[in-house]
């Protein structure tokens, strides 16, 4: 009986361990706490934490409370990975399936703006109530959570300096706190500024900037930060002697030349000087730059040119050197295409390495060589060739000058007399007949004929012969031929003369028929009888007959 009341405890001890197992743990003293920033600048926020203390704690919830006069709520986050978090005017719930508190864990926070205009010192107050954790089989109460913190005295904007002193250098002007920009001047041995400043108000901060100093000008900056922020900078510009050993640099050559339109050819060289480059007829401007390879070169000069013509447009750029006489140029050709109209451009091709062109001397060659006659001494050359010349221009002389006389052709009878015929002088040629007609004249124009003659019933007294202009003899038209050599000049020349040679001869002529009719007239009033004989020797048959007839 005792063995078996012995094995009935242990069964029941078992049975109750194995349930106490699979009940929920219950949760054991827990404690909460609310922190943040115990003074806030009016208008600025803080966030406020609450924390949990517990054992096997599985779920939270509490309610939010705060002054609303002086406090602003804008946000929450809960702070538990896993967790799950509901809100609703002003009540948080907070839950999770794994993941239990057993010690003090920031669970959530809360954020509020401060309202603006709030004096300093004004208490602020916030804080969760009705806390509650549960392990999941009961909930506990936890007492309430809360934060009290206050307005802070705002800020200090200001941002002036109460002194600034400087001991290796004296500054200009005098230091004034309201003087924001000073000179200074120290010689080389000076590599920076020893400055004392002092900030006016105890909360701003004073940094310094740029007191490394080169040679020339410097720019050391101070600066005063205010509390708020604010920001005021005292300038020194300091130039440092240069070193009484030192010599200027000579160079002046560029590291970048850039031109913005086209492309540089040959590619750019600080010791090229000469580049081309290729634009489209549509470009209408170009602007070109340089940098100078010594940082201490004192300028580079730039171009900007307006593109108004086709071809080449010459730009150029100058670096002067540091000693200030030392300069180089470089030039750019900004070739502006022409204007394409279906067909390809010729175009010049400029090569910026091409030496500039220099006159040279011509230099007569010894001996030369002609078709048919072969190498001959070129003096002997030049000789025939002079001479032949001579001999083309006379022939040329003479045959201008045969033109201008009327005539190409000499006489049957062989005289060489080319003179025009000369008009009957009434004292001594009254009784001559009429001469023969004139030899035709070389011309370019047809000359028409004299129209005949018509009788007249008395005598008319014979008109002068106009006088012949003097170049119209044969000596000045052949000096005038001789000396006018040009082609088209001298056919129309010869022509006009010729035309009016033709027309003076047909006027002589007609006047010479005039005086003959006149003087057989007066023989036929002298002797009527043997003027209508001579009359019908002359008529022709149908004359004769037509006569006969009106009779």
């Amino acid at each position: 009986m005792k063995h078996n009341t012995s094995s009935l405890f242990k069964l029941l001890l078992t049975l109750a361990l194995i349930v106490a197992a699979l009940l929920p743990q219950r949760a054991e003293a827990a404690s909460s706490s609310l922190s943040g920033d115990s003074t806030v600048q009016a208008g600025s926020t803080v966030t406020l934490t609450l924390s949990i203390s517990g054992s096997n704690v599985m779920g939270i919830e509490a309610t939010l409370e705060y002054d609303s006069n002086t406090l602003e709520f804008t946000n929450y986050d809960q702070k538990i990975s896993g967790w799950t978090m509901d809100y609703n005017s002003n009540h948080f719930l907070l839950y999770g399936v794994s993941n239990p508190i057993n010690s003090s864990t920031s669970v959530l926070t809360v954020t509020f703006r401060v309202k603006s205009g709030l004096a300093s010192g004004t208490t602020l107050t916030a804080g969760f109530k009705n806390i509650a954790v549960s392990d999941g089989s009961k909930d506990e109460t936890v007492s309430g959570a809360s934060w009290t913190g206050s307005v802070a005295t705002p800020p200090s904007s200001n941002c002036d300096l109460s002194s600034l002193t400087c001991s290796n250098a004296t500054l200009s002007p005098a230091f004034n706190k309201s003087t924001t920009n000073y000179t200074a001047t120290v010689p080389y041995a000076v590599e920076s500024l020893n400055l004392s400043y002092k900030a006016a108000d105890g909360s701003a901060r004073v940094s310094v900037s740029g007191n490394t100093l080169v040679v020339g000008s410097n720019t050391v900056t101070v600066t005063c930060t205010a509390a708020t922020g604010a920001k005021k900078n005292y300038t020194i510009t300091v130039t440092r002697e240069q070193d009484p050993n030192y010599k200027p640099s000579t160079d002046a050559l560029l590291k970048e030349l850039t031109l913005d339109v086209g492309t540089l050819s040959p590619t750019f060289s600080g010791a090229v000087t000469e580049y081309v480059a290729y634009v489209p007829y549509e470009t209408r401007s170009a602007k070109l730059t340089g940098v100078a390879k010594d940082e201490k070169a004192l300028k580079v000069t730039e171009a900007t040119m307006q593109l108004s013509q086709e071809g080449d447009n010459v730009m150029t750029v100058t670096c002067t050197a540091e000693d200030g006489t030392t300069s180089k140029t470089y030039t750019v050709h900004v070739y502006r295409m022409p204007k394409y109209e279906g067909i390809i451009p010729t175009m010049e091709i400029i090569d910026p390495n091409a030496p500039p062109e220099e006159p040279t001397a011509y230099s007569i060659p010894m001996t030369v060589k002609l078709p048919l006659v072969g190498e001959m001494a070129t003096t002997t050359a030049a000789i025939i060739g002079a001479a032949l010349l001579v001999v083309i221009l006379l022939l040329v002389g003479f045959l201008l000058g045969r033109i201008g006389q009327g005539g190409g052709y000499d006489d049957d009878d062989g005289d060489d007399d080319d003179r025009p015929p000369q008009p009957p002088r009434p004292d001594r040629d009254a009784a001559t007949p009429p001469p023969a007609a004139a030899p035709r004249p070389r011309c370019t124009e047809p000359v028409k004929a004299a129209p005949a003659a018509r009788p007249v019933q008395s005598a008319a007294p014979a008109q002068p012969v106009p006088t012949q202009p003097a170049w119209k003899n044969a000596a000045q038209l052949r000096k005038v031929s001789d000396d006018t050599l040009t082609s088209p000049f001298v056919e129309d020349l010869s022509g006009k003369m010729q035309q009016e040679i033709a027309q003076r001869q047909a006027a002589e002529a007609s006047r010479q028929a005039a005086e003959a009719e006149a003087a057989r007239q007066a023989a036929e009033a002298a002797n009527p009888a043997a003027a209508a004989d001579e009359k019908v020797g002359r008529m022709s048959l149908d004359e004769l007959l037509n006569d006969i007839h009106n009779m």
